[in-house]
Protein backbone atom coordinates (compact mmCIF):
# COMPACT_ATOMS: atom_id res chain seq x y z
CA UNK A 1 0.00 0.00 0.00
CA UNK A 2 1.31 3.47 -0.93
CA UNK A 3 1.44 6.14 1.74
CA UNK A 4 0.65 9.81 1.15
CA UNK A 5 2.91 12.33 2.93
CA UNK A 6 0.84 15.21 4.37
CA UNK A 7 3.60 16.94 6.27
CA UNK A 8 3.46 20.30 4.40
CA UNK A 9 -0.29 20.29 3.74
CA UNK A 10 -1.19 22.55 6.68
CA UNK A 11 1.32 25.19 5.60
CA UNK A 12 -0.02 25.04 2.04
CA UNK A 13 -3.63 25.47 3.21
CA UNK A 14 -2.60 28.44 5.38
CA UNK A 15 -0.75 30.05 2.45
CA UNK A 16 -3.80 29.63 0.20
CA UNK A 17 -6.07 31.24 2.82
CA UNK A 18 -3.68 34.18 3.25
CA UNK A 19 -3.54 34.69 -0.52
CA UNK A 20 -7.34 34.55 -0.70
CA UNK A 21 -7.66 37.27 1.96
CA UNK A 22 -5.03 39.46 0.29
CA UNK A 23 -6.68 38.94 -3.09
CA UNK A 24 -10.04 40.21 -1.79
CA UNK A 25 -8.41 43.38 -0.51
CA UNK A 26 -6.49 43.85 -3.75
CA UNK A 27 -9.63 43.41 -5.88
CA UNK A 28 -11.47 46.02 -3.83
CA UNK A 29 -8.54 48.43 -4.12
CA UNK A 30 -8.27 47.80 -7.88
CA UNK A 31 -12.00 48.32 -8.47
CA UNK A 32 -12.01 51.57 -6.50
CA UNK A 33 -9.08 52.86 -8.56
CA UNK A 34 -10.83 51.89 -11.81
CA UNK A 35 -14.02 53.57 -10.61
CA UNK A 36 -12.08 56.76 -9.94
CA UNK A 37 -10.63 56.64 -13.46
CA UNK A 38 -14.09 56.15 -14.94
CA UNK A 39 -15.47 59.03 -12.86
CA UNK A 40 -12.76 61.34 -14.20
CA UNK A 41 -13.43 60.18 -17.75
CA UNK A 42 -17.18 60.71 -17.29
CA UNK A 43 -16.69 64.23 -15.89
CA UNK A 44 -14.42 65.13 -18.82
CA UNK A 45 -16.96 63.74 -21.29
CA UNK A 46 -19.78 65.66 -19.58
CA UNK A 47 -17.88 68.93 -19.86
CA UNK A 48 -17.24 68.36 -23.55
CA UNK A 49 -20.85 67.33 -24.31
CA UNK A 50 -22.76 69.78 -22.13
CA UNK A 51 -20.59 72.74 -21.27
CA UNK A 52 -21.02 74.79 -18.10
CA UNK A 53 -24.73 75.72 -18.14
CA UNK A 54 -26.07 72.77 -16.19
CA UNK A 55 -26.20 73.84 -12.57
CA UNK A 56 -24.41 71.40 -10.31
CA UNK A 57 -24.44 68.50 -12.75
CA UNK A 58 -20.65 68.34 -13.23
CA UNK A 59 -19.97 68.37 -9.49
CA UNK A 60 -22.56 65.66 -8.90
CA UNK A 61 -20.74 62.92 -10.86
CA UNK A 62 -19.55 60.45 -8.23
CA UNK A 63 -17.98 57.03 -7.81
CA UNK A 64 -20.10 54.55 -5.88
CA UNK A 65 -19.05 51.83 -3.47
CA UNK A 66 -17.49 48.51 -4.41
CA UNK A 67 -19.89 45.59 -4.17
CA UNK A 68 -20.24 41.95 -5.21
CA UNK A 69 -23.29 40.47 -6.86
CA UNK A 70 -24.63 37.61 -4.74
CA UNK A 71 -25.60 35.26 -7.57
CA UNK A 72 -22.45 35.11 -9.69
CA UNK A 73 -19.91 36.83 -7.36
CA UNK A 74 -19.15 39.50 -9.99
CA UNK A 75 -17.25 42.52 -8.71
CA UNK A 76 -18.70 45.91 -9.57
CA UNK A 77 -18.49 49.62 -8.92
CA UNK A 78 -20.74 52.37 -10.26
CA UNK A 79 -20.33 55.92 -11.45
CA UNK A 80 -23.49 58.00 -11.20
CA UNK A 81 -24.89 61.50 -11.10
CA UNK A 82 -26.30 62.67 -7.78
CA UNK A 83 -27.95 65.71 -9.32
CA UNK A 84 -31.76 65.72 -9.19
CA UNK A 85 -31.85 66.60 -12.89
CA UNK A 86 -29.09 64.19 -13.96
CA UNK A 87 -31.46 61.72 -15.60
CA UNK A 88 -33.00 64.53 -17.66
CA UNK A 89 -29.63 65.50 -19.10
CA UNK A 90 -28.68 61.86 -19.70
CA UNK A 91 -31.86 60.59 -21.37
CA UNK A 92 -33.67 63.74 -22.53
CA UNK A 93 -37.07 65.15 -21.58
CA UNK A 94 -40.13 66.97 -22.82
CA UNK A 95 -40.32 70.71 -22.25
CA UNK A 96 -43.69 71.70 -20.87
CA UNK A 97 -44.85 75.25 -20.20
CA UNK A 98 -46.10 76.57 -16.86
CA UNK A 99 -49.63 76.80 -15.53
CA UNK A 100 -52.40 77.43 -16.51
CA UNK A 101 -51.94 76.05 -20.05
CA UNK A 102 -48.94 73.70 -19.66
CA UNK A 103 -48.28 73.73 -23.41
CA UNK A 104 -45.93 71.17 -24.91
CA UNK A 105 -42.93 73.24 -26.03
CA UNK A 106 -40.74 70.52 -27.52
CA UNK A 107 -38.35 67.73 -26.70
CA UNK A 108 -34.77 68.07 -25.44
CA UNK A 109 -32.55 65.21 -26.62
CA UNK A 110 -30.41 63.38 -24.08
CA UNK A 111 -26.61 63.45 -24.24
CA UNK A 112 -25.90 59.86 -23.05
CA UNK A 113 -22.77 61.04 -21.26
CA UNK A 114 -22.35 57.95 -19.09
CA UNK A 115 -22.73 55.55 -22.01
CA UNK A 116 -20.18 57.42 -24.11
CA UNK A 117 -17.70 57.53 -21.22
CA UNK A 118 -18.17 53.81 -20.48
CA UNK A 119 -17.68 52.89 -24.14
CA UNK A 120 -14.46 54.90 -24.37
CA UNK A 121 -13.19 53.44 -21.06
CA UNK A 122 -13.79 49.78 -21.98
CA UNK A 123 -10.44 49.11 -23.71
CA UNK A 124 -8.45 50.79 -20.94
CA UNK A 125 -10.31 48.75 -18.31
CA UNK A 126 -9.58 45.47 -20.10
CA UNK A 127 -5.87 46.33 -20.24
CA UNK A 128 -5.85 47.25 -16.55
CA UNK A 129 -7.57 43.94 -15.70
CA UNK A 130 -4.90 42.01 -17.57
CA UNK A 131 -2.15 43.86 -15.67
CA UNK A 132 -3.93 43.22 -12.37
CA UNK A 133 -4.29 39.53 -13.20
CA UNK A 134 -0.55 39.32 -13.89
CA UNK A 135 0.18 40.94 -10.51
CA UNK A 136 -2.09 38.46 -8.72
CA UNK A 137 -0.36 35.56 -10.46
CA UNK A 138 2.97 36.90 -9.20
CA UNK A 139 1.54 36.93 -5.67
CA UNK A 140 0.61 33.27 -6.02
CA UNK A 141 4.10 32.23 -7.06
Amino acid sequence: MDLFDIEGLDELAEAINNTKKAYKKEVKKFMRAEGAKLRKRTAKTAKSYIGEKSGKYHKSIKRGKYYKYKGDNADSIRVYSGAPHGHLIEYGHEMIGHKPTKNHLGYVNGHLVFKAAADSFENEYEGDCEKFNAEVMKMLE
